[in-house]
C-alpha cells in the first residue's frame, strides 16, 4: 500500500509519502505551493520507495485555512493523483494535522492566522490520543472578537504577522511560536489514524479548500 499526502496551506509547503512503516517527507524549496514543484518532489519520494504515481492507494491533502492559491493548487493536484491511480482521497483540516503534530496527549493549543483585512483565522484545538479535536472550530475573527475566544494561558501557534494583527499583549507573544507550520508527514498520519477508525470522507468531489470566506480574485488594472 502507497500512501501520499500534500500539505499546501503555508508558505512552506510539504509532501510525503509511505510504504508501510517507510514515511518520508519533503519540504519544497520554493516559496508557496506550485505545481511545478509538487508532482516532481512526490515523485523522487516514491522513487525512493520504488513506487511510482500509479502504485499510490491513498491520498491526503490538507484542506486548510490557509493560502488560498495553495490551497487550489494542493487539492487540484491531490485530486489529479487520485483519479489516475483511482486511489482514495481524504481531506485533512491544515490546523488539526498541525496540533497532531505539536500537542502531547490532551494538551489545547491555538491557532491564529493573519486573514488580512483587520481580521484573523483562528481555531482552537485540544489533542486526543489519535486524534484532535476542534474545540472551536476555524473562523474569521475580529481582534476584539478574538480577546472573548483565546484562553487564558493557552500555547499560540501562528504566523509572524499575526502578533501585530491580534494585538497580542507582551504575554501572549512570548507564548507565541511562529516556527510551526503544518507538514505532510504528521497530516498523513492523522488522516490514516481517522481512516482506521471510519471517521474520514473519502470521497473525491466532497474534498474542497477550506476558505472560510468567498475568494476574491485580484484583478490587475490596465
Amino acid at each position: 500500500m502507497i500512501d501520499v499526502a500534500l500539505e499546501t496551506s503555508t508558505r512552506r509547503p510539504s509532501v510525503a509519502a509511505r510504504r508501510g512503516d517507510c514515511l518520508l517527507e519533503r519540504q519544497l524549496e520554493r516559496d508557496g505551493a506550485h505545481a511545478s514543484d509538487l508532482l516532481p518532489s512526490l515523485e523522487r519520494l516514491l522513487r525512493e520507495l520504488d513506487a511510482k504515481p500509479a502504485d499510490i492507494t491513498r491520498v491526503f491533502v490538507g484542506i486548510g485555512p490557509g493560502s488560498y492559491t495553495g490551497l487550489r493548487v494542493g487539492v487540484a493536484t491531490a485530486q489529479g493523483l487520485a483519479r489516475g491511480a483511482n486511489a482514495t482521497l481524504t481531506g485533512v483540516p491544515s490546523g488539526e494535522a498541525l496540533a497532531f503534530a505539536e500537542c502531547a496527549p490532551d494538551e489545547e493549543l491555538a491557532q491564529l492566522l493573519d486573514a488580512r483585512s483587520r481580521e484573523l483565522y483562528f481555531a482552537h484545538y485540544a489533542r486526543r490520543g489519535d486524534d484532535v479535536e476542534a474545540l472551536i472550530a476555524p473562523r474569521v475573527v475580529t481582534p476584539d472578537e478574538l480577546r472573548t475566544l483565546l484562553p487564558p494561558g493557552i500555547r499560540i501557534l501562528g504566523d509572524a504577522t499575526c502578533a501585530d494583527a491580534a494585538g497580542l499583549s507582551p504575554e501572549e507573544r512570548a507564548r507565541l511560536a511562529t516556527d510551526q507550520v503544518p507538514h505532510a508527514g504528521a497530516l498523513l498520519r492523522l488522516g490514516t489514524s481517522r481512516l482506521s477508525v471510519g471517521r474520514a470522507d473519502t470521497k473525491l468531489e466532497t474534498v474542497l479548500p477550506l476558505y472560510l470566506r468567498p475568494f476574491a480574485a485580484k484583478v490587475r488594472k490596465r
